[in-house]
């Protein structure tokens, strides 16, 4: 891993409304390049706007098509960038989807691999766990529900993943401080336990179709300090965060303290 500087945007996403959410998305990317970000990450369904129990709205994009075409233009003028999509595969197949977007076009896609019980019916789930190869840096993504599963984090860690990026898409049931209370009791976890960085961010705001989201985004670093946090739990903002190659060094260099080192496989067996 090298230094790198990582933009995590807590955005309003209007269901079905995909050219309002990616003219959105340019102008957070317009402000993460004359700050020198290397990666943002926007969150769960930011283009297609998050609406589970319903087939029709958002309708369901192929990869590739005119939406994805509009996302590798948007890299080739900016940065890397994921941003959430509700994806028809070649099967026919709807899946929860975020579009890895490099300068060079689509880095590739990850499928969200844990699905609750409000989406099955919507979406189905993915099998694959890709880890992305950034110039500076391994990174693999969670997609909200993925986050509750540490065996997923484990694995990615495994793999190679210095950073996880965690985009959501997570109601206002509660409030701001009550998710980010319970979020700080495994998000912080799910960094100390495999040593690497996570990010996460979700959706602000109302999304035009009758629920209303409550922001929450941060950064943790490999001992599972906060090291970015939102200003805001009510409007749309990027907080950007630099991700220190020393303190990812310096978190695995002692082998008692980079648990997976002494991870066993093969209990119970």
């Amino acid at each position: 891993m090298k230094d790198l500087r990582i933009g995590m945007v807590q955005m309003q996403c209007a269901v079905g409304d995909t050219s309002s959410n990616i003219a959105t998305m340019e102008s957070f990317l317009q402000q993460a390049v004359s700050n020198s970000v290397d990666i943002v990450c926007f969150p769960e369904l930011s283009i297609s706007g998050y609406n589970p129990g319903d087939l029709y709205n958002p309708e369901p994009e192929p990869i590739p098509s005119k939406i994805t075409t509009r996302l590798e233009r948007l890299s080739s003028d900016y940065i890397w960038f994921l941003s959430g999509i509700l994806e028809r595969g070649d099967d026919g197949v709807v899946y929860n989807t975020q579009v890895v977007c490099s300068p060079n076009g689509i880095a590739g896609i990850y499928r969200k691999t844990h699905v609750p019980s409000s989406e099955i019916c919507t979406w189905s789930q993915g099998d694959i766990l890709p880890v992305f190869d950034h110039p500076k840096v391994k990174f693999a993504i969670e997609i909200c529900y993925d986050s509750h599963f540490p065996e997923l984090t484990a694995m990615f860690s495994d793999r190679g993943a210095e950073v996880i990026f965690m985009p959501h898409a997570s109601g206002s049931i509660e409030t701001a401080s009550e998710k980010k209370k319970r979020w700080l009791k495994y998000i912080p976890a799910r960094a100390y336990d495999n040593t690497l960085f996570v990010a996460i961010c979700n959706q602000v705001g109302d999304n035009a179709n009758g629920v209303k989201f409550s922001g929450v985004t941060f950064v943790c670093d490999p001992k599972g300090d906060v090291i970015a946090d939102a200003k805001y739990s009510n409007r749309q903002e990027m907080v950007i965060a630099d991700l220190n190659a020393r303190a990812l060094e310096d978190a695995r260099r002692v082998p008692e303290w980079f648990f997976r080192h002494f991870k066993r496989s093969n209990l119970g067996d």
